[in-house]
């Protein structure tokens, strides 16, 4: 099963259960994850050729009526048309008005995703799936939680993937190996970035930590700070810079060398060694 395949599988499964859920996307039918859906739940998926500001606004109203909509945007450059209704709507609204959008976005490799802005804003989950298997429980996360959520959807992602999902907690980090010298926080394709420095950096003696943050709003503060005050020295794989602020915080006392930040497709082995030189 690929990743687009298991995103489908969650989809399809929350529709005929009969819940309040509703997809909606002006081209569900060009996506693998989405492709056939609009045919088997015509009442409850939405094939609209609409703007994306009007997408996300649309569904901020179907949320506060009792539904739980699914939008599909094309790419990261569709966010910036959404951002007032993902913050100024979507975010604004608490309690018993939460409005709970789940918003996917599928990335391709080495685009800019446009995270910081909506890192800033108070009230916007952001998750980001790093394998196959998480774009599909990642989703099933997002929709069982309160509030809106931005799903980041890197292409690779949904490339392939084991059959088993298993729901994810919105806002839990994941240790996905133990070092002594280095901690590399990832994200997306910077996972497999940082796994692979991993091993490379094992070759050479060195013993690296790599933590898949999963979550950046909420972002899991205790994982972080178990895994840098360990090695006291955080490398940033793919990672926003307006994460940096809260690492720091995290494990401020502890630290060996200011946090080092490298795209997911640089010299992330460089970019230890640079951290232990200081």
């Amino acid at each position: 099963m690929t990743g687009a395949q298991a995103t489908r599988s969650v989809l399809s499964a929350a529709l005929s259960e009969g819940a309040p859920v509703r997809v909606l996307g002006e081209a569900i039918e060009l996506s693998a994850a989405t492709r056939g859906l609009v045919g088997e739940h015509p009442d409850r998926v939405h094939l609209l050729p609409a703007a994306d500001a009007t997408l996300v606004g649309l569904a901020v109203g179907m949320a506060l009526g009792g539904e739980r909509p699914v939008v599909e945007l094309a790419g990261p450059g569709s966010l910036p048309a959404a951002f007032a209704q993902l913050t100024q709507e979507a975010a604004a609204f608490s309690g018993e008005f939460q409005a709970s959008v789940v918003v996917r976005v599928p990335v391709a490799p080495g685009a800019d995703a446009g995270l910081d802005p909506l890192l800033a804003a108070r009230g916007l989950q952001v998750v980001v799936a790093s394998s196959p298997a998480e774009a599909g429980q990642l989703l099933e996360g997002a929709l069982a939680a309160s509030g809106p959520v931005v799903l980041i959807e890197p292409l690779a992602a949904l490339a392939a993937g084991p059959d088993q999902l298993e729901a994810l907690p919105l806002g839990a980090a994941r240790v996905l190996r133990r070092g002594d010298h280095a901690t590399l926080l990832a994200i997306g394709d910077g996972v497999p970035a940082a796994l692979a420095a991993a091993d490379a950096l094992a070759a050479e003696g060195l013993s690296v930590c790599v933590v898949d943050l999963r979550s950046l709003a909420p972002l899991d503060a205790d994982t972080i700070r178990a895994r840098v005050q360990h090695t006291g020295r955080p490398v940033l794989v793919g990672v926003p810079s307006a994460v940096l602020p809260d690492v720091v915080e995290a494990a401020f006392l502890r630290l060996e060398s200011p946090p080092v930040r490298v795209a997911a497709g640089g010299d992330v082995p460089a970019a230890v060694r640079r951290s232990l030189d200081y």
